[in-house]
């Protein structure tokens, strides 16, 4: 009986110094889970990142999925993603993953390029509550409002768009780049850019890649953008797109700065609101490019959406372009955002005005599979460009909405208060809102400015 007594006393014990972290993740403002990834788990570092950590649940149906992570030390730091798997990545335990907003107040080390969720134990349980890839504890969707990206366009007024209604592609609005470019465009792409290969049919345009020798090169398509023609800084730029399937096509939809002000690629930014690999039809993309984050030089923030139709059926493309984020969605569903963390140009190079780029290339230096030469003429159809600037309305309400709920009253002032007071820790969105005066700080000056205006 000593003995048993002894193990009872042991494990009680245990129990008093050991932690557990609770998670709850609402899912309702992305894609996921879907038939393709219908399990959601959390991996992290305390089993080196080997996958299937905590499976959680979501026993209501309310898109919150929940778990527990036991056994936990007092002290001991965490590191975690959010994970998608199923069928699609045969149960692997990883498939599509989600991150923390890449410098923001959840991203757990900064100064790295993972962007993971983290937290220490520090005496007690620790509970981890997030909508997925966001520092909010909840989703919009989550109490019945808003669409995850903002499509109602109540902040936002139409300054220009292209409906491809016409017979003919409107030169007014788009310049072509034929050949080759230097080295491929720089990718090593293995097609010849002519306008010939663009046309409107049926209301929509048509860029049409073939496999024919033309220029020394075996395949032509079509790059076409608005430079000096439709430049923009900020707002909403979205296009409802069909993409091709074969493999070794490369279809984009994305933006460059007008001028690059602060140096050559990727000095100056990128925007890639929207790339497909043929070689991946499934897989939608948006990816930032700058000094700190690029291909040559650390690993691009990017976003994935899976979409098994998008290269049957069109879907909406869409970056919003504040002087804080860029947020991308898929038909109004955010997949990520990229923060300004206001530390120069080598990070957010994104204060300079940008023009739009849709191209078909084919082939490239890094492109993981051959092209299906027998698949060709593959097609990359666009049914409309537009871009929206944002209205007055939409900056009163960002600045001093510190409750986001689109009205600025009594209830923000009092709430950044106690951001000031620091009786309250505010997400990273609503620090970006209650800093009125925009100088990195919440504080006294804030509070008056905001006064100020609900005084007037």
């Amino acid at each position: 009986m000593k003995i048993i007594y002894n193990i009872v006393n042991i494990v009680f014990i245990s129990s008093l110094f050991s932690f557990s972290a609770h998670f709850e993740i609402d899912t309702n403002d992305i894609p996921f889970p879907n038939e393709d990834f219908s399990s959601v788990v959390i991996n992290g570092d305390w089993n080196n990142w080997a996958g299937w950590g905590v499976n959680l649940l979501d026993e209501d149906g309310d898109g919150i999925y929940t778990g527990t992570l036991p056994n936990l030390n007092d002290g001991q730091q965490i590191q975690y993603v959010i994970a998608f798997t199923g069928a699609s990545d045969n149960w692997s335990g990883w498939g599509h993953t989600i991150h923390a907003p890449i410098g923001s107040s959840c991203d757990w080390n900064p100064n790295d390029e993972w962007a993971n969720y983290g937290f220490r134990i520090e005496g007690a349980d620790a509970n981890q509550i997030y909508c997925a890839g966001t520092c909010d504890q909840e989703c919009e969707n989550s109490s019945g409002g808003g669409d995850g990206g903002g499509d109602d366009n109540q902040f936002y007024t139409l300054v220009w768009s292209d409906e491809f209604d016409g017979n003919t592609i409107d030169e007014s609005k788009w310049n072509f780049e034929t050949g080759n470019g230097n080295w491929g465009w720089g990718n090593g792409e293995h097609q010849y850019y002519r306008q010939e290969n663009a046309s409107i049919q049926d209301g929509k345009l048509i860029i049409e890649a073939r496999n024919e020798n033309f220029g020394g090169f075996d395949y032509t398509s079509t790059r076409m953008q608005t430079r000096n023609k439709g430049d923009f800084r900020y707002g909403k730029i979205t296009a409802s797109l069909k993409v091709p399937s074969a493999g070794g096509t490369w279809p984009a939809f994305w933006l460059m700065p007008t001028n690059s002000v602060y140096g050559g690629w990727p000095h100056s930014g990128e925007i890639d609101i929207m790339e497909h690999y043929g070689c991946d039809p499934g897989d939608v993309h948006a990816t930032v490019h700058n000094t700190t984050f690029n291909w040559n030089g650390g690993t691009p923030p990017t976003s994935y959406s899976t979409y098994t139709s998008a290269t049957s059926e069109f879907h909406e493309y869409t970056v919003e372009w504040t002087e804080d984020e860029l947020s991308f969605s898929v038909d109004g569903n955010w997949i990520g955002s990229y923060y300004n963390e206001n530390s120069g140009p080598a990070q957010w190079p994104y204060d300079q005005e940008f023009y739009i780029i849709l191209n078909l290339a084919v082939g490239s230096h890094f492109m993981p599979c051959q092209t299906q030469d027998a698949l060709f003429p593959q097609r990359f159809e666009v049914d409309y460009v537009r871009v929206y600037e944002l209205t007055d309305e939409y900056v009163v309400n960002l600045y001093g909405d510190a409750n986001e709920d689109d009205q600025l009253n009594v209830l923000d002032v009092v709430l950044i208060v106690s951001f000031a007071l620091n009786n309250a820790e505010p997400t990273y969105e609503q620090s970006q809102i209650s800093d009125m005066n925009q100088d990195g700080a919440v504080d006294i000056l804030d509070i008056v400015e905001l006064v100020s205006i609900l005084v007037q």
